[in-house]
């Protein structure tokens, strides 16, 4: 039996696949506690080709829901992949009402951002929670 010729297919297909297909940003995401104690949960879905996430539900940081006027606001805007695999595209940060640059990496069930303003960057992990 030549098993090149069952071999070759298999080998073009893992060179082909994009090496970040296991760390796919889609689904529903918890951030830590912000300043305020406030932690949100932010589904995230495609919107054309880029990756967008709207705040779903409030909690404290006991983990207790309280209501909040954030819910249903988009969180994650324009998230565009590059070519290291990450992404880029802006956060509303919901606490200085304001959009930030931000750079996302998804590591597993660990979402990592890189948000920065005039003022700095800051490092912020997500866990994902389906």
């Amino acid at each position: 039996m030549n098993y090149s010729k069952l071999l070759f297919p298999l080998v073009i297909y893992l060179l082909a696949a994009p090496p970040a297909a296991a760390d796919w940003p889609v689904g529903l995401w918890q951030s830590p506690p912000d300043t305020a104690g406030l932690v949100v949960h932010v589904r995230t879905k495609p919107c054309g080709r880029s990756i967008c996430g709207q705040i779903e539900r409030t909690k404290n940081r006991f983990g207790y829901d309280t209501p909040s006027s954030f819910v249903g606001r988009r969180m994650l805007m324009d998230m565009q992949i590059q070519p290291d695999g990450s992404y880029q595209g802006q956060m509303w940060e919901p606490h200085g009402n304001r959009l930030v640059a931000s750079r996302m990496q998804v590591q597993g069930n660990i979402m990592q951002f890189q948000n920065c303003d005039s003022g700095g960057c800051v490092n912020v992990d997500w866990t994902r929670l389906r």
